[in-house]
């Protein structure tokens, strides 16, 4: 049996659901900014504007599009088959080692994930260098995909910005006087530091690709 509830988690796309993302998305890469409201309809050859707004509700609650102040705005995207997709940007390297300089990509790639992982998180990609975090399955190579967030939970498998200015991927814990930043490798010391700023947890791995 087909489920056709939109809070499903495969949310399903009708024929003319799928017509106005279509659209709305090819006219913002050949403009750079969304449709209104009356062009949609133009292109839908409907006289009222209630039957666009229909579709874009729809389109919202199924996670492609997102509506702020009547603006317009892809929030995930579709493949060739109708599935459901996500992107996120590879913003560089994180260290599972010793620290390194902060990350920054100024014009990252963006790296399609599924669905479940991108809505309503921000979320972003380091690639791996180093082997301190293989027993936990995270090696040299593979990608993080991370949740952009502030503040983690003892465990937590966190991207940790120190106060010089460097970052590492260590699980995070905080003890009596000091935060104890732990590699997952029995070769590797933790790194302790009195403070640090949470840049990210991570919330899934990619193995080693061609990226």
């Amino acid at each position: 049996m087909t489920n056709n509830n939109d809070s499903g988690s495969t949310p399903v796309l009708y024929p003319k659901q799928r017509e106005v993302y279509e659209f709305i998305s090819t006219f913002i890469y050949d403009h750079g900014y969304a449709p209104t409201l009356t062009e949609i309809k133009d292109f839908l050859g409907v006289k009222a504007l209630s039957t666009v707004h229909e579709h874009l509700e729809k389109l919202e609650q199924k996670g492609l599009i997102e509506r702020i102040d009547g603006s317009i705005t892809l929030k995930n995207n579709l493949d060739d088959s109708g599935n459901i997709f996500g992107v996120a940007p590879l913003l560089g390297v994180i260290t599972a080692g010793q620290p390194i300089d902060a990350f920054e990509e100024p014009e990252p790639v963006q790296i399609p994930l599924p669905a479940e992982l991108t809505n309503n998180k921000r979320v972003f990609c380091l690639r791996v260098r180093g082997d301190s975090m293989v027993e936990s399955l995270i090696a040299d190579g593979d990608i993080v995909i991370c949740e952009k967030v502030d503040f983690a939970k003892n465990g937590d498998t966190v991207v940790a910005l120190l106060d010089d200015n460097t970052a590492t991927l260590k699980k995070f814990y905080k003890e009596r006087n000091v935060i104890r930043l732990q590699p997952a490798n029995s070769r590797y010391d933790p790194i302790m530091v009195k403070n640090v700023t949470i840049q990210g947890r991570v919330i899934a791995i990619y193995r080693k690709c061609s990226i």
